[in-house]
């Protein structure tokens, strides 16, 4: 006996010869310029002059800001 698939499987395979598949994603488009560095909301400087401490014996993640001179 053969199984018969479901209504959008089959509306899939109705359409693709007049749509073609879906995209995939932007792949004839230029990547984006990266972000701007963001700026703690502590400090406000940015985050890549931070230290973080990220301890394995179930204590939480601390931030270090750097120094202000």
């Amino acid at each position: 006996m053969k199984v018969r698939l479901p209504w959008w499987d089959r509306l899939n395979g109705a359409l693709i010869p007049y749509i073609g598949p879906p995209p995939l994603g932007p792949y004839n488009e230029d990547p984006l310029p990266p972000a701007a560095e963001k700026a703690c909301p502590l400090c406000g400087q940015a985050m890549a002059l931070h230290t973080f401490d990220r301890s394995t014996d179930h204590t939480s993640t601390r931030m270090y800001c750097p120094s202000a001179d």
